[in-house]
């Protein structure tokens, strides 16, 4: 399945504030906690949406820095890498 901007979808809220993670997103992978930057990366996107009334495209470029914070060059390639490959393989199905 893909999302309203033609991407498939890995994480994403609710209009509740909840956030939920494709559920073949591991808890980590090659020591990067990929959920947890998930969860940073959908809390600021949806924070900036709403206090600021930006631009989903907006929003999701200023919410990349903080979710790829403290991460290599290199582990930045794998953590995507490894989104990149769920994404193609495992869309969220509704």
């Amino acid at each position: 399945m893909t999302g309203k901007h033609g991407v498939s979808v890995i994480a994403g809220y609710g209009s509740r504030g909840s956030i939920w993670i494709n559920k073949h997103v591991p808890e980590t992978y090659r020591g990067i906690d990929m959920r947890a930057r998930l969860k940073r990366h959908e809390h600021v996107e949806r924070e900036l949406r709403l206090k600021y009334g930006i631009s989903y495209r907006q929003a999701h470029k200023a919410a990349l820095k903080p979710e790829h914070e403290g991460l290599t060059k290199k582990q930045i390639a794998i953590y995507e890498g490894k989104l990149g490959s769920i994404a193609r393989h495992h869309p969220r199905r509704r």
